[in-house]
């Protein structure tokens, strides 16, 4: 069946101002969240965080997430931490959803846990975090997704997580919508989704902030578009791309030479003057193993790629619904 009705992506929408605002200077606006945080979150991709750059991130306002390319002793070490991250559904069902584990957890404080899954519609999800919240209950916190359509919201609600991933097919890295038609505009979805958000909190005289969380994931551009996604109901938005672009990203540094991207490993230092780039390296392959050039690249890739799933497995497993390419570096 057709949905007769419009939807729309970031670009087919606009902020209109108010007609008067007591606001007088951009200073006054408040962009940080109660805890000292920005609302936004480092997408859970080996291309831009890592156990390296975790904490560079946190000191920095944005809550980073580690993604499940990191060896499983690690993520427990950092949920153990009170740090979000990654785990894919499996894992999530052995390591939480295990009686036998409970004594594991006496020590910590509260877990953060991301389902890192494609489908964010699977029963089999709800069920899971279901069975871990009866099991942990407020010790852990859950964030669940990725979904593309609104009325979802409300299995998220009754499952007991506490945040949701909306978007799918509309990351940079994500060829997801092209190669299987699944989509849905991410303005009408994050709107769509927060009117439901609003309909559950009045139907049940509950706080909104108790509510599931709102994340706004995938095709984020440029900084209206954060601006966008929080206007139109976002609690936070996830960031892939521009931040993978950084220097501090823990995505490959790589130059061009005769079309052709040649990695850099074992740098040393990086300057630029005069918008050129020098790069002192411990490899031969240049004179006195400095390298200049005029544009530097961050190798990018979708979790779904090959690349993403070769970090993840160690190998190509299944049809490829992500991308690589190499971003300009933003230094």
């Amino acid at each position: 069946m057709l949905e007769n009705n419009i939807k729309y992506s970031y670009n087919d929408i606009t902020l209109v101002p108010s007609i008067l605002s007591e606001i007088s200077h951009r200073h006054e606006c408040v962009t940080h969240l109660s805890n000292g945080k920005l609302p936004i979150f480092t997408a859970p991709m080996s291309t831009v965080v890592d156990d390296k750059n975790f904490e560079l991130f946190e000191n920095n306002g944005i809550n980073a997430i580690l993604p499940r390319n990191i060896n499983i002793k690690t993520r427990i070490d950092f949920v153990k931490k009170s740090k979000w991250v990654a785990f894919s559904l499996n894992e999530f069902n052995d390591i939480f959803n295990n009686a036998d584990n409970l004594n594991m957890w006496n020590d910590s404080k509260k877990l953060f846990v991301l389902v890192d899954i494609a489908n964010g519609h699977m029963v089999k999800l709800y069920d899971s975090v279901r069975q871990v919240k009866s099991l942990l209950k407020d010790k852990i916190s859950i964030m669940v997704g990725n979904i593309a359509n609104p009325e979802t919201y409300l299995a998220v609600y009754e499952s007991g997580a506490d945040y949701v991933r909306l978007g799918i097919g509309g990351g940079s890295g994500c060829i997801t919508s092209s190669n299987t038609g699944i989509h849905y505009p991410m303005a009408s979805l994050v709107n769509e989704t927060f009117i439901i958000k609003q309909r559950i909190a009045k139907d049940n005289n509950i706080d909104i902030n108790q509510l599931p969380k709102i994340i706004a994931d995938g095709g984020i551009r440029n900084y209206n578009d954060v601006i966008k996604a929080l206007a139109l109901g976002a609690d936070y938005v996830m960031i892939g791309s521009i931040l993978a672009s950084l220097l501090e990203s823990s995505a490959q540094i790589c130059y061009k030479l005769d079309n052709e991207y040649i990695e850099l490993r074992d740098i040393i230092s990086i300057s630029k003057k005069d918008n050129i780039y020098c790069v002192e390296t411990k490899d031969s392959f240049t004179k006195d193993n400095i390298l200049f050039t005029e544009k530097l690249y961050k190798k990018f890739y979708g979790m779904a790629s090959k690349d993403g799933q070769i970090a993840i497995n160690g190998e190509k497993k299944k049809t490829s619904e992500g991308i690589t390419k190499y971003l300009e570096l933003d230094m």
